[in-house]
């Protein structure tokens, strides 16, 4: 271990050396870390400054005054002001004299205060207000200043004291003295200025002794001061208050004005007239009669002749069915009526009203069917469709071609027809309005019973039936269905085919109109000896003509079925309840 030691030695010497010229080989940088030094006469100051490498920095450096008379500096760099004056202190660094650093030194005597003035603490967005800064004592060496602003987004201030308004706020303008010994400040506040004046109404008018209330408005909205002062122009026809009621002194004209108390610029004003009130209002015409899509005018006077102010204001109650300008044009847009109304405008709250009926023309009428059926005796209500569906005057005059087959009645296109007898005749609707017409084929007679039955009975254990044919057609056959039952109303077998207990036939010899059926022509299909049968049941289920018949499209129609649920059930004997 021993051995090691002078070797070790060695080393660290060696290491020391090499160092050594390292540092000697990297270049020395020196300078003060402030650019300048203002003092006051019998005031200090200690300078730094930056030194590399750091071989250098250890070594330090020495510090020189140009002039003592005017600075010393010690050792560590501590100035000390001697008299008024300016000289330099140099910094040389002991490692390598040939590096040296200087920085100038001025000796003043200082400002002790600012004092910044200005016109107003108040200005505009986008105003300017001009600063103006003075330093004391008035024989400080250096009487300049540096401005700034505490939000340059409330307000810029320029080089020479200018401010400028940016946005609403307070601000506070710092003038800072050039030697940095003082400052002063100058807070204001930045305003947004009243740009406009809106006045509502847009004109008065009443008559002498009312009150009418304006209302201005101040824009824009954000603007700081919206207070404002009235004025009017001649106090005998309209005074105004503070806060902007006026009140009628006198028949005229005069204006009456609001006017900005921050920005007097800034004014707005209305027409004001002192009136004669209207006494009364009416229209010309009770009722108004306009096409649809078309125009007609309305007329109004206004009472008495000497009104001041005859202007009137109209309005409609239903605007679906009609509108009206301001002129009293009234437009029809959909078939009705509707009330329209006219006031007086000077305040004197008269009103008239009148009728406005929008009339929709006929252009047309129609059924949805040829023909149509009622019974003999009886009577049917049908509606035809006027075109356009909401046509005003649907009023219609009906007739017959035959009222021995069918009469007709009805005043708008809802119609009633009577059937009479048995046969077919033509209906004719006109319509007033335009004289539009629509036919309808009458067809009279019951189809249902067109064939009935006159008796049903049972003779010898047998059916007994006689059919009457009551319509004017030629019946070719009849259809029926029966059912029987024994003392104890039980059923009884009537067919031997099919349901055992319905027994189905027809009558197939012609029937002319009036015609009853003879016994014994009857067809029964596939009939059973109808053992014990003491009850019988009997309806028709259709008939077929060979004559023909007319449905409601008006095309003749042979034959004809009833359906089951119109069945008419005759029972014999008439006095027997089947459950």
């Amino acid at each position: 271990m021993k051995r090691w030691i002078p070797l070790l030695l060695i080393l660290v010497l060696l290491a020391g050396t090499i160092t050594e010229a390292l540092a000697t080989d990297t270049q020395t940088t020196l300078s003060f870390t402030a650019e300048s030094v203002f003092l006051a006469v019998g005031k200090s100051t200690t300078v730094r400054v930056n030194i590399a490498p750091y071989a250098a920095k250890k070594k330090g450096v020495t510090y020189q005054s140009s002039d003592e008379s005017i600075a010393t500096v010690t050792s560590r760099g501590q100035i000390k002001a001697v008299a008024e004056g300016e000289c330099q202190v140099t910094a040389t660094s002991v490692y390598d004299p040939s590096v040296t650093a200087s920085i100038p030194v001025s000796v003043v005597t200082p400002v002790t205060k600012v004092i910044v003035t200005g016109d107003s603490d108040q200005m505009f967005i986008g105003g300017g207000l001009q600063l103006t800064a003075v330093c004391v004592p008035a024989d400080a060496t250096i009487r300049t200043v540096t401005y700034e602003s505490s939000n340059e987004n409330t307000a810029v201030v320029s080089a020479d004291g200018l401010v400028t308004g940016v946005t609403r706020g307070r601000v506070t303008i710092t003038a800072r003295s050039t030697d940095g010994f003082a400052k002063g400040t100058y807070t204001l506040t930045v305003k947004q200025a009243p740009e406009s004046i809106d006045i509502t109404p847009e004109s008065a008018a009443a008559a002498v002794g009312r009150k009418v209330t304006l209302k201005a408005t101040v824009l824009p909205t954000d603007a700081n001061d919206k207070s404002i002062e009235w004025t009017s122009e001649d106090e005998s026809i309209a005074t105004v208050t503070s806060k902007g009621q006026v009140t009628i002194r006198g028949v005229g004209e005069t204006t009456v004005s609001a006017t900005s108390e921050d920005n007097p610029s800034v004014s707005a004003s209305i027409p004001v007239r002192g009136l004669e009130l209207a006494q009364a209002i009416n229209f010309d015409a009770a009722t108004y009669p306009v096409l649809i899509n078309e125009t007609t005018q309305l007329m109004v006077h206004v009472l008495p002749a000497s009104t001041t102010d005859k202007s009137v204001t109209y309005a409609v109650k239903n605007k679906r069915i009609a509108t009206v300008d301001e002129n009293g044009l009234v437009t029809g847009l959909k078939g009705g009526k509707t009330t329209v109304y006219a006031y007086t405008a000077d305040g004197s709250k008269k009103r008239a009203s009148a009728t406005v009926e929008v009339i929709v023309p006929v252009t047309g009428v129609k059924y949805k069917h040829k023909d149509v059926r009622v019974g003999v005796g009886a009577y049917g209500t049908f509606t035809a469709e006027i075109i356009p569906s909401g046509a005003s005057n649907k009023s219609m005059t009906w007739v017959s071609s035959d009222e021995s087959v069918a009469t007709v009645t009805g005043t708008t296109n809802r119609f009633k027809i009577r059937g009479r007898r048995w046969g077919r005749c033509l209906i004719t609707g006109t319509t007033e309005d335009g004289g539009y017409t629509v036919e309808v084929y009458a067809d009279i007679g019951s189809l249902r019973h067109a064939v009935t039955v006159s008796d049903v009975s049972i003779k010898n254990g047998k059916p007994y039936l006689t059919l009457l044919n009551k319509s004017d057609m030629n019946i070719s056959q009849v259809r029926y269905e029966m059912r029987g039952y024994d003392a104890a109303l039980q059923p009884v077998v009537m067919s031997l085919q099919g349901d055992p207990y319905v027994l189905m036939g027809s009558y197939n010899p012609s029937l002319a109109p009036g015609e009853k059926t003879t016994h014994g022509r009857f067809t029964f299909y596939s009939p059973s000896e109808y053992r014990d049968l003491a009850v019988l049941q009997f309806t028709i289920t259709g008939w077929s003509t060979d004559s023909g018949y007319y449905d409601h499209n008006g095309k003749l129609q042979y034959k004809y079925n009833i359906s089951e649920d119109k069945w008419e059930w005759v029972t014999y004997p008439a006095n027997v309840v089947l459950r």
